[in-house]
């Protein structure tokens, strides 16, 4: 375990909150892209007491990563944790997790398929990609209004920056909007036209099941996805 200080919270929406973390010493945190650590809580039971959360930070020489966290009402761990202030202190884990993007997946086209804040795993994971000329890299990621998509900003600007980089921001609540429906008529469209690649899945827990059967249905095979899901 190590002790943070909680150094910054941007309020994304009144549900998802970023928390900037940060080590006390000035140690540097080491993650590969797609770990995630856990905070501690000081009062819950034993063997309940913490909860997992995926590093949402860009890969940095830092002693400080960032957490995208989205508030479950009814639970009682992120009603605790959306009450801490800047200033205070957490106790976490070291860095674990094996949902992770290794060199060897950048000799294939990438996909990334997430809901909510199952985007916090890929934007290390993507960053890493393009940094390293990685082949195309294709970010389909769902959310029910314009509002909702975390990072928006920064996966236009992306785009702009870097012709490999490919943002496809799918809404299911917004008709109007050009990408209307749910991820996966957009995925699987991507998978027929560019063939094999490495797709990543992170997100809510019926886009994750579905999407394993289609997948199947297509043809790949658990050495070319990789998925990690939330309730």
């Amino acid at each position: 375990m190590m002790q943070v200080e909680i150094t910054n919270i941007i309020d994304e929406s009144f549900r998802v909150k970023r928390f900037e973390l940060s080590t006390l010493d000035g140690s540097v945190i080491e993650f590969v892209p797609g770990q995630f650590i856990q905070i501690f809580h000081p009062t819950l039971p034993e063997f309940n007491n913490t909860r997992s959360y995926s590093i949402s930070s860009e890969i940095t020489d830092s002693n400080k990563i960032e957490l995208c966290v989205a508030l479950n009402e009814n639970g009682v761990f992120t009603p605790w944790l959306f009450q801490q202030v800047v200033g205070n202190m957490l106790e976490i884990s070291e860095p674990k997790g094996e949902f992770v993007l290794y060199d060897a997946h950048l000799n294939f086209p990438l996909v990334f398929v997430c809901t909510g804040t199952g985007i916090a795993p890929f934007r290390s994971m993507i960053h890493k990609a393009l940094s390293l000329g990685s082949q195309e890299v294709y970010l389909i990621f769902g959310n029910r209004k314009l509002n909702d998509i975390l990072y928006i900003k920064e996966w236009e600007s992306l785009m702009v920056q870097n012709s490999k980089f490919h943002f496809i921001p799918v809404l299911s609540q917004e008709s109007a909007f050009e990408n209307y429906g749910y991820v996966h008529e957009f995925y699987s469209d991507i998978l027929r036209e560019i063939g094999e690649a490495r797709i990543f899945v992170c997100g809510w827990k019926d886009m994750c099941a579905e999407t394993r059967n289609r997948l199947k249905e297509m043809g790949y095979n658990r050495k070319q996805y990789f998925f990690e899901q939330y309730d």
